[in-house]
């Protein structure tokens, strides 16, 4: 039996952690699948990006409506996942996005199914996300709440919704500012990056990112986004080679616990959590002790 939601899949060089998410994805057998891939920065990349469409295109071995949005020359992770996403939602009302780092949880497609069609012409829901950070800021019993907090590690949405994406965001220059953060952000730290990020792609013509704008476009809408109760997605791709994600160190999982939700969903009134939120930013602060940890470590060189 075949999933019927459209899967996107964005993808570049990353062989090893592609076929991890491939595998999740193959196990569904989506009937219709969008490999979306940008092209090699250096003539030593082009054997890299070459492998990973071989691999997908080599390993669908289920009856599935495959569309190939490949990009020949390298338009960098911003200008491809917007691109990418303009031509598949001008063909579909809705779609599940994964990339090539973020691994689901199997009851993650389920849960985004069953949302995609039960807020599909909601205005107020732009955006549902599969990966919760903070499970322990968890208040409720449902299975998700609403929030601002949009997290893009494995995500879903509607064209109805993407078409209010600009990846220039040239409405934010005539924005009351801190007003309109202070409504969307309750932290005050990330209220502060969350401003330098949107000042920074206010009418950029070479960003290097897609997803503050996406954020804008949500706020700027007045969408919340769906938090799950569990963490369905971790990040399998930090590490030197990721694009945005990167650490001199890999990391094997981020969060390091993948969950699994009911099938049998519940589902909260439309209502934004702030106390959900409040909490959220709270535990994703360094923890005084972590921080005194690592002075220690500076102190003593060690």
């Amino acid at each position: 039996m075949s999933f019927n939601t459209p899967i996107i899949f964005i993808v570049y060089k990353r062989l090893e952690t592609t076929k991890k998410v491939f595998d999740q994805i193959k196990a569904i057998r989506p009937s219709k699948l969008y490999l979306v891939a940008d092209g090699p920065k250096t003539p030593q990349e082009e054997t890299l990006t070459s492998s990973v469409r071989s691999y997908l295109e080599e390993h669908i071995d289920w009856e599935c409506n495959i569309t190939k949005i490949y990009s020949h020359t390298n338009l960098g992770c911003a200008k491809r996942v917007q691109t990418g996403l303009d031509y598949v939602f001008e063909n579909e009302e809705m779609a599940i996005i994964l990339e090539d780092d973020t691994l689901p949880d199997p009851s993650f497609f389920n849960f985004c199914e069953e949302l995609l069609e039960r807020y599909k012409d909601d205005q107020r829901v732009a955006h549902i996300s599969g990966c919760n950070l903070h499970t322990n800021a968890v208040n409720f019993k449902e299975s998700y709440c609403f929030s601002s907090i949009v997290n893009i590690w494995g995500w879903a949405t509607w064209k109805r919704a993407w078409n209010n994406y600009d990846i220039n965001m040239p409405s934010w220059e005539n924005e009351d500012k801190e007003s309109f953060i202070s409504h969307w952000c309750p932290d005050r730290k990330s209220h502060v990056g969350i401003r330098k990020m949107f000042d920074l792609h206010c009418n950029n013509e070479d960003p290097w990112t897609w997803d503050y704008q996406w954020v804008y476009s949500c706020w700027k809408n007045k969408s919340y986004s769906i938090i799950p109760q569990k963490n369905l997605v971790t990040n399998i791709g930090i590490g030197p080679d990721a694009s945005n994600t990167k650490s001199n160190k890999q990391v094997r999982m981020y969060p390091k616990v993948l969950q699994s939700i009911s099938p049998k969903l519940t589902h909260p009134e439309i209502k934004r959590n702030k106390s959900f939120e409040k909490k959220y930013y709270e535990e994703s602060r360094p923890k005084l002790i972590q921080i005194l940890k690592k002075n220690v470590k500076k102190l003593f060189n060690f």
